[in-house]
């Protein structure tokens, strides 16, 4: 049939062969959850001395980022079905916090902030979290300069007594496909779907590395 046509069979192989090739060697299509990077290795697992736990993170107005805490921190009380023994101090029922202006008004929590704080709450161990990505102005910005900065979720479990950080992990999440706002005199702000679906892969990162250390 391909004689017919004044075409040998091993002409239409030639003309497929560059086909098949690049069939076979395109790159694997690449997902959301293959861009978000931490620095914790898997086998790594929270002593077993630390059984007094409290949660800290700073002060924010944002209200994405107050619920991104709030489910890390409830993600710490899920650690107490793997290690029954746990206890975990709420911060929003000690008053001795509340008198913390130093650390309600900081930005980032440094860790003598936190062993000192954990002394007084008569804990062996202190986690502190810290979140850290793109604000309205980077959104504005993003549309005329460039892509926005990724979002990178720290967490730190550090010993009160020794000092010792025996968990540190920091959790990276790019933003993708930001186009930044419409208008660009954007007076309501609101946090686009891209931006928050980065700090949502970046806080189930840090959860799921964090149950896989109290295992």
């Amino acid at each position: 049939m391909a004689r017919r046509w004044g075409v040998s069979s091993n002409s239409i192989g030639l003309f497929l062969l560059p086909l098949v090739v690049a069939c076979q060697t395109a790159p694997p299509t690449t997902t959301s959850a293959s861009l978000v990077r931490n620095t914790i290795h898997s086998s790594l697992q929270v002593p077993l001395n630390v059984e007094r736990l409290a949660v800290l993170y700073p002060k924010t107005y944002s209200r994405e980022l107050l619920d991104a805490y709030a489910r890390l921190e409830g993600a710490v009380f899920q650690l107490k079905e793997q290690r029954p023994f746990l206890r975990i101090v709420d911060r929003f029922d000690l008053p001795t916090l509340r008198g913390e202006q130093r650390f309600q008004l900081g930005g980032a929590v440094s860790d003598e902030s936190a062993i000192r704080l954990g002394r007084l709450l008569g804990v062996d161990s202190v986690l502190f979290f810290r979140i850290e990505g793109p604000n309205f102005r980077d959104q504005v910005f993003a549309k005329f300069y460039g892509d926005l900065p990724p979002f990178t979720v720290t967490s730190k479990i550090i010993l009160v007594e020794s000092a010792e950080v025996v968990f540190h992990n920091v959790v990276t999440s790019p933003v993708e496909g930001f186009r930044g706002p419409t208008p660009f005199f954007y007076s309501d702000f609101r946090v686009e779907p891209q931006v928050r679906a980065a700090l949502d892969r970046g806080v189930v990162q840090t959860i799921a590395d964090l149950s896989n250390a109290f295992r």
